[in-house]
């Protein structure tokens, strides 16, 4: 077992991905877990980026304990553990991904095309079993910034409706996604408002943090008690929901703010100068515009959302 820095200071222990990558059912990373009795298939995703670790910490004490499920089903499934293999303290920020983002290939993966063979496309199709058959799909990530824990919940209503009986978190953000792919969560069924599955990708809150690993933790408690009738729940948080109205895709190769945002920062006026895109400026829409997690110098690259507007729902 390797360590890591935390955010905070100090190192912890993370599980090996040759853990990780056993299965109790053929695949690898993947384990399933069923009760007697009939019920919603839960599924919960973790490492869809590779060192986004939060989710594999809340997710490896399922592995050493299986939840005694009053109900239901349960399927654990650790993503990108090829990404994940390779992280250590000097290549956080490289190991998020192999080839290309895990979490923008669900428009591409039914279809397999000449030269179409990334490790993340690979695994994707090689998981597609077990992350499309879902009741409910919950799908744990962390941030680059500090930040409360952010439900995305897409368009949907019944996204919502899901965060509210899981009661966590706090703040829930109704979104489109983003123009360079498809996340998983956007994916029919869970993005089709007329089909029952639901889905809530956590951004659990900053990488290798501890409140990030403990919102993890809070989200697979809180949907394991909700779904599958296990274990016990406290009672919900208060919970805003923040609709985006503007996702600002990255148009040309000079993309710049005028200085750096923090996530989930309110603007209070609209019209407020927020960046540079080439020669357009980005502008806040409206009053009190929240800046949803503004991407950082790494991420500002041509096709890539570089913030999104948000604006509270009464």
């Amino acid at each position: 077992m390797s360590t890591i820095t935390l955010s905070e200071g100090g190192a912890a222990p993370l599980p090996p991905a040759e853990r990780l990558a056993g299965s109790n059912c053929g695949t690898p990373g993947v384990w399933r877990f069923e009760s007697d009795t009939g019920g919603p298939h839960v599924v919960i995703t973790a490492l869809v980026h590779g060192n986004e670790v939060c989710g594999a910490a809340a997710l490896v004490p399922l592995l050493e304990q299986p939840p005694a499920l009053v109900r239901g089903r349960l399927t654990l499934v650790f993503c990108n553990l090829e990404a994940y293999r390779r992280l250590d303290d000097a290549n956080k920020s490289a190991c998020r991904k192999v080839d290309e983002d895990l979490n923008r290939v669900w428009g591409r993966v039914d279809a397999a095309l000449p030269g179409d063979a990334t490790v993340e496309l690979r695994r994707a199709r090689e998981i597609l079993p077990f992350v499309s058959g879902a009741d409910v799909l919950l799908d744990l990530h962390s941030m680059t910034q500090p930040a409360p824990a952010l439900g995305l919940v897409g368009r949907a209503a019944k996204n919502v409706e899901m965060a509210r009986r899981i009661g966590f978190p706090g703040l829930l953000v109704q979104d489109p996604g983003h123009a360079a792919g498809l996340r998983l969560i956007d994916r029919a069924p869970y993005g089709d408002a007329a089909a029952a599955p639901v889905a809530m990708l956590v951004e659990c809150g900053e990488h290798f943090s501890l409140a990030a690993i403990d919102a993890a933790r809070e989200a697979v408690r809180r949907t394991l008690f909700a779904y599958l009738g296990c274990g016990s729940a406290d009672a919900p948080v208060a919970q805003t929901v923040i609709e985006v109205t503007e996702a600002v895709t990255i148009t040309t190769d000079s993309f710049e703010f005028v200085r750096e945002w923090g996530n989930m920062e309110v603007v209070p006026a609209a019209g407020t100068l927020v960046g540079r895109d080439g020669e357009r400026e980005v502008r806040t829409p409206h009053d009190d515009t929240y800046l949803v997690m503004p991407a950082t110098e790494a991420f500002r690259k041509r096709g890539e959302t570089a913030v999104r507007f948000a604006r509270r729902v009464p």
